[in-house]
């Protein structure tokens, strides 16, 4: 299989200020020698805002500060302090930093926006973290299936909005939709993003899912084979007959 799999350690802590401080431990845990820790927030005043997170990035010098406005370039290879972020969130910044990430910690600030992502990546869990005891339902293995085949075949540099890759992506989902598969848009996302779908293409691929699911057809120029689905059955039994064997 292609796998796009993050191969760095990654970790999720809770917003509070015990969480952080476990956060900035666990990121200087995994820097190397001329490394910087890289705190992501959306805005400056993000930090600002933080009293503790903005001294951490102030008071250490091998520490830098960048925010999502305009694309995220890394500027120094290490650990990554991602803070209040969702799943959407990391894939924006694995798309053009994934050389450069070291180790990836994310502060949650809605649980339920990056709790697809935690089931899927099985993240180190610090902070607080009763809010993870309450897990989502997992995939059906024949979606999770059409998932895998789809990560093989787009390309994952470009956008899934239109073109060839769109045209790849919705046959698909409409015909597990079709079949009686329901659909989790953001489960879906979430599994997407910690099996290396990057930029963009997770929150599109949510968008497709949401829209398919309250009764949309949406337009795409590819086809599945008529047996796709049985197709996908078959891979998932003869992969359980495996792993049972």
């Amino acid at each position: 299989m292609f796998d796009l799999t993050p191969i760095y350690p990654l970790a999720v802590t809770s917003p509070d200020d015990d969480g952080l401080d476990a956060g900035f431990a666990w990121c200087a845990a995994h820097m190397q020698d001329g490394d910087h820790i890289t705190v992501w927030t959306h805005q400056k005043s993000n930090l600002h805002n933080n009293p503790k997170l903005e001294e951490f990035v102030e008071r250490y010098s091998d520490v830098d500060h960048v925010t999502a406005r305009g694309g995220v370039h890394i500027r120094r290879n290490g650990p990554v302090l991602m803070a209040w972020a969702d799943q959407t969130d990391i894939a924006e910044l694995i798309k053009s930093n994934s050389n450069s990430i070291r180790a990836l910690c994310v502060v949650y600030w809605d649980e339920d926006k990056l709790r697809a992502w935690v089931t899927e990546a099985q993240p180190e869990l610090l902070g607080d973290t009763s809010v993870w005891d309450v897990a989502v339902d997992p995939l059906d293995p024949v979606v999770e299936e059409a998932l895998k085949s789809l990560t093989r075949v787009i390309n994952h540099n470009n956008t899934i909005a239109g073109g060839y890759e769109k045209d790849r992506v919705v046959p698909v989902l409409l015909a597990l939709h079709d079949a009686g598969y329901k659909l989790d848009g953001a489960r879906m996302a979430g599994w997407a993003v910690a099996n290396g779908w990057t930029g963009g293409n997770p929150a599109k691929l949510e968008e497709f899912v949401e829209a398919i699911e309250a009764g949309k057809r949406l337009r795409s120029r590819g086809r599945v084979p008529r047996d796709y689905i049985q197709q996908l059955k078959a891979r998932v039994a003869e992969a359980e007959e495996k792993t049972d064997g």
